[in-house]
């Protein structure tokens, strides 16, 4: 799969999520890209749901960065947002089911865990580094086949 063509796609519907917020998506994709061996359909559900993890999380305004980049073995896309970031105590807790900090009836909780499976069982890993008032960065690293 084309990565980078995927996320032109994703950013693109994802202005919809966006409603009446000020929210910013900044791309810096990666020239030349190797192509990803890899299922599109999960691979568009993981993206998308970390980008629009972001954009529920920024209150008013705010920037989302979306970078991809590679080597010969693999491919980084790393998300990033300026939101309200993710409290130390809980960045342990955010890929384990059934846990949220949307409130009741705003998410199952299972999201992130779903991302995670998906990136693993292509042969990936998934990374967060979160500080409380800053943001959130999610690198995300697939293997090129």
């Amino acid at each position: 799969i084309d990565i980078n063509e995927m996320i032109e796609d994703i950013t693109g519907k994802a202005k919809f999520t966006i409603g009446n917020k000020d929210i910013k998506i900044k791309k810096q994709l990666g020239k030349e890209l190797p192509r990803v061996m890899a299922d599109k359909n999960q691979i568009e559900e993981s993206i998308s749901n970390i980008i629009i993890n972001a954009i529920q999380a920024i209150t008013g305004s705010g920037e989302i960065s979306v970078r991809t980049r590679s080597n010969s073995e693999m491919v980084n896309i790393e998300i990033s947002d300026n939101g309200p970031g993710i409290a130390k105590e809980n960045l342990e807790k955010i890929f384990l089911p059934f846990y949220s900090s949307k409130g009741y009836g705003k998410g199952t909780g299972l999201g992130l865990t779903i991302v995670k499976r998906i990136i693993e069982e292509h042969g990936g890993s998934i990374k967060v580094h979160s500080l409380q008032g800053k943001g959130t960065d999610f690198t995300m690293t697939l293997p090129v086949n």
